[in-house]
C-alpha cells in the first residue's frame, strides 16, 4: 500500500489550490457556476483533506492532523481571508 499518504494528500490538496487560484475565472462556465477556486474549496480540498486526516490520525502524526484539517477546512479560511482582503 501506499506510505504516507497523509503527506502526499495534503501536497496535492495544495498544488489543486494553488492551480486552482491561478486559473481563469470564467475556465467552467459551459459546466457550473462555481469558479476553479471554489470547486476545489468546497468539494477537491475537504475530500483530500479527510482522507489524509484519517491516515495521519492512523499513523499518529500530530502534525498532519493539522495541516489536512487546515485542507478540510480550506473554504471557510479562505471566505475569512477574502472577506479580511477586499472589504
Amino acid at each position: 500500500m501506499l506510505k504516507n499518504i497523509e503527506k502526499y494528500t495534503f501536497v496535492l490538496g495544495i498544488i489543486i489550490f494553488v492551480i486552482s487560484y491561478i486559473l481563469p475565472v470564467d475556465l467552467l462556465n459551459k459546466f457550473t457556476e462555481l469558479k476553479p477556486l471554489g470547486i476545489s474549496t468546497i468539494f477537491i480540498c475537504p475530500i483530500l483533506g479527510i482522507i489524509g486526516l484519517i491516515s495521519s490520525i492512523k499513523r499518529k502524526s500530530i502534525l498532519f492532523v493539522f495541516l489536512n484539517l487546515l485542507l478540510v477546512l480550506s473554504f471557510p479560511i479562505t471566505m475569512f481571508i477574502g472577506n479580511l482582503l477586499f472589504k
